[in-house]
C-alpha cells in the first residue's frame, strides 16, 4: 500500500501471486525506498518537494474540517465505550465482575474475550442441558481453563473457525488445518507429563476436537481420542467426578453416535458387569410398558432408569439448579451401555423401545453445523417402522414417539416409508397440541425444552404433505 492507495492482485488457492505481472508488482513494491542514498541530490529533490507540497495543502485548519476531526475523535471514543459496556453487560448479566475470575482478565485481549463468547455461544446451541441448566458455572470455567493452557484456547479458536468453514464447505480451511496439526502437536507434548493426564484441560480440548473429526466424517480420529479419553481415564482409576464428569458425557455422546453410525461397540462403556436376566420386581412397571406387553427384564429396567433420568431433568428445571454431573454421566452411562449391550437381543415392540430410547440420548447433544449420519441407526429405524406398518400398530401414541424420535436423530421425514406409517398411524385432522398431550399423558421420554421445536415442524410438514396428495 502506498500513499493510502490499495494494489489488488490474482492469488492462487494458496495465497501466492498467480502470474507474473503480479509478482513483479510486489518486487517493485517491496523494494520502494530500499538501496537509497541519503544524502544524493535526487533524495535531497525529492524530499523538497515533499515539503513545498505540504505547505501549500496545509492551509489554516478550516470549521469544516475541525467538525470532522471532532467527529472522528467522538466516533473512536464512542466505539471503545460501546466495547466496555458489552463486556460489563456480559458480565453484569452473568451476576459476577472480571475480579470473580480469580485472575488479571487483562491478560486476554478483546479478541480473545469475543472468541470465547462466540464459542459459547457455539456450546448453547450443542448442549442444551448444560446451558439450560447453568448459566453461570460454564463461563467461569472456561477462562479457568484458558488462563491454564494456551492449548485449549488453540482449541477454543479451532472450534469457531472450524464451524465457519463447516457451515459453507464441506472441508477445513488451509489456516484451519495448520491450527488443528498444532493443537494435536501440543496435545501430544502435554499427554507425556503426569500433570498433563490429570488436568481438565485434556478432556476438554478432545472433546474440541471429536467436532470436526465428527462432522468430516473422520471416524479413525474419532476412535483414536475416544481411544486416548479410555486411556487417561483408566489412569485415573475410572472415577470420574465434578466437572470431569460434565466433559465424560459430553464426550459419551460422541462415542454413542459412532456406535450407531457404525455397529461397533462403545469405547466408554465404563463399569459395566451386565443385567441380570431374570425379571425384575413388579413393583413399578410403567403403565405404558404394560399396554405394549414389554417382558423383557432389561428393556424395562432401561425404560425405568431414562424414565426417572428424564425426571430430574425436568426437576432441575423447574428449581433453576445444575444437574448433579457425577450421577447424571453414571445414567447415561449404564443406560446406553445396556441399550448396546449386543447380548441383549429384541424384536418387535421391544426393539422399537430401544431405538426410542436410544434416538433420545442423542438428542441431549446437537451439531452446530448440520446433523451427523447414522447410518446404522437409520436402517434399524427403517426395518422398524415399516413392521409396524405391515402389524397394523394398534398402539399409536407409542408409533407416534418412535417415529419422532427417529426423525430427531437420524430419518429424514421425507423418507417415504415414514409417510406410509404416518397416513396409517395420525389422524387427518389431528393437532400438534393434542399429538404433544398424548405423549406426554403416556409418560414416554420427553423433554419441553429440547423436542417440542423439531417435533412441531415435523408435525407440520407431515401433514401438510397429506394434503398435497
Amino acid at each position: 500500500m502506498v500513499g493510502g492507495s490499495f494494489t489488488f492482485l490474482a492469488v492462487d488457492g494458496t495465497g501466492r501471486p498467480s502470474d507474473p505481472a503480479s509478482r513483479a508488482t510486489i518486487r517493485s513494491q517491496c523494494m520502494k525506498g530500499v538501496n537509497v542514498r541519503q544524502n544524493s541530490r535526487r533524495s535531497r529533490r525529492k524530499a523538497k518537494n515533499i515539503e513545498v507540497h505540504s505547505q501549500e495543502t496545509a492551509g489554516p485548519e478550516t470549521k469544516d474540517t475541525s467538525i470532522i476531526r471532532r467527529k472522528e475523535s467522538s466516533l473512536h471514543r464512542t466505539s471503545s465505550l460501546r466495547n466496555e459496556r458489552l463486556y460489563s453487560q456480559l458480565f453484569g448479566s452473568l451476576s459476577m465482575s472480571v475480579d470473580d475470575f480469580g485472575f488479571d482478565s487483562s491478560l486476554f485481549p478483546s479478541s480473545i474475550m469475543q472468541t470465547v463468547m462466540k464459542y459459547n455461544n457455539i456450546i448453547e446451541s450443542v448442549y442444551p442441558l448444560d446451558t439450560s441448566l447453568n448459566i453461570q458455572k460454564w463461563m467461569i470455567d472456561d477462562f479457568q481453563f484458558l488462563y491454564q493452557n494456551k492449548t485449549l484456547l488453540s482449541a477454543i479458536y479451532l472450534a469457531t473457525h472450524a464451524v465457519d468453514d463447516l457451515r459453507c464447505s464441506t472441508r477445513l480451511s488451509s489456516w484451519t488445518q495448520q491450527l488443528l496439526c498444532n493443537i494435536l502437536s501440543s496435545l501430544n507434548r502435554d499427554l507425556h507429563q503426569a500433570a498433563g493426564q490429570q488436568s481438565s484441560t485434556i478432556m476438554m480440548t478432545i472433546l474440541i476436537l471429536l467436532f470436526p473429526a465428527e462432522v468430516l466424517h473422520d471416524f479413525g480420529a474419532v476412535r483414536s481420542h475416544l481411544e486416548g479419553v479410555k486411556r487417561l481415564l483408566m489412569i485415573r482409576d475410572n472415577v470420574p467426578t465434578g466437572l470431569d464428569a460434565k466433559l465424560l458425557y459430553k464426550i459419551q455422546q460422541f462415542d454413542l453416535r459412532l456406535a450407531l453410525a457404525s455397529g461397533r461397540p462403545l469405547h466408554l462403556a465404563l463399569e459395566y458387569n451386565g443385567y441380570p436376566l431374570l425379571p425384575m420386581p413388579p413393583i413399578a412397571t410403567p403403565d405404558i410398558l404394560q399396554k405394549l406387553k414389554v417382558y423383557s427384564p432389561w428393556v424395562i429396567e432401561a425404560f425405568q432408569n431414562l424414565e426417572a433420568l428424564t425426571q430430574d431433568i425436568k426437576d432441575a428445571m423447574i428449581a433453576r439448579n445444575d444437574l448433579i454431573w457425577a450421577d447424571f454421566q453414571s445414567q447415561i452411562n449404564d443406560i446406553q451401555t445396556q441399550l448396546l449391550d449386543p447380548n441383549n437381543d429384541c424384536a418387535g415392540t421391544e426393539e422399537a423401545l430401544r431405538l426410542g430410547m436410544l434416538a433420545f440420548l442423542t438428542t441431549l447433544s446437537r451439531s452446530p453445523v448440520r446433523r451427523p449420519q447414522l447410518p446404522e441407526l437409520q436402517g434399524q429405524f427403517e426395518s422398524s417402522y415399516t413392521e409396524m406398518q405391515d402389524h397394523n400398530m394398534n398402539h399409536k401414541t407409542f408409533a407416534i414417539w418412535v417415529m419422532m424420535m427417529g426423525f430427531f436423530s437420524t430419518v429424514e421425514v421425507s423418507n417415504p416409508i415414514v409417510g406410509d406409517l404416518w397416513d396409517v398411524v395420525v389422524d387427518y385432522d389431528l393437532s400438534w397440541e393434542t399429538m404433544r398431550d398424548m405423549i406426554l399423558a403416556e409418560d414416554l421420554p420427553w423433554i419441553d425444552f429440547i423436542h417440542d421445536g423439531p417435533a412441531n415442524e415435523a408435525f407440520v410438514y407431515l401433514q401438510a404433505q397429506r394434503t398435497l396428495l
